[in-house]
């Protein structure tokens, strides 16, 4: 059971290719949602703002699944199970900024994020993922 992502997926980290992000619901439900996503060699990571729902089910439940697909090919993807081994405001800022230059190539508040033209206006959580089980389909490439 690997632990990592292999280096044949990596690329779906290190482009801009949207994640998933499923977290379980208090009455045991999944929950997913499509959010920007990289990984630092350790951590899956990626941040939401505090009163999201997938913000409520990580403080009551750290266990989260993150799923990848290749745009070009939707039948290699990467699963990443694991747990919030993280989750902190500090860095949180940056690191939305450096997901929307990633993702949108431009600012995040007050750009992207037109509605909201600084981060004063909600806290953001940066969320770093431990992976217990990695699967990367197909397996090589």
């Amino acid at each position: 059971m690997s632990t990592s992502i292999p280096s044949s997926h990596l690329d779906l980290f290190e482009k801009p290719v949207y994640g998933v992000v499923t977290t379980v619901l208090p009455d045991g439900q999944p929950q997913s949602t499509v959010v920007w996503v990289d990984y630092d060699g350790q951590y899956v990571k990626f941040t939401t703002a505090q009163q999201r729902q997938k913000a409520k089910n990580l403080a009551a439940n750290p266990k989260v699944t993150v799923m990848v697909v290749d745009p070009e090919d939707p039948y290699r993807w990467v699963e990443v199970r694991g747990y919030v081994e993280e989750a902190t405001t500090e860095g949180a800022v940056a690191h939305i900024e450096a997901m929307s230059q990633k993702y949108k190539n431009q600012k995040y508040y007050g750009g992207y994020n037109k509605w909201m033209s600084s981060p004063d206006q909600e806290t953001r959580i940066l969320y770093k993922i431990k992976p217990t089980k990695v699967t990367a389909y197909p397996s090589r490439r």
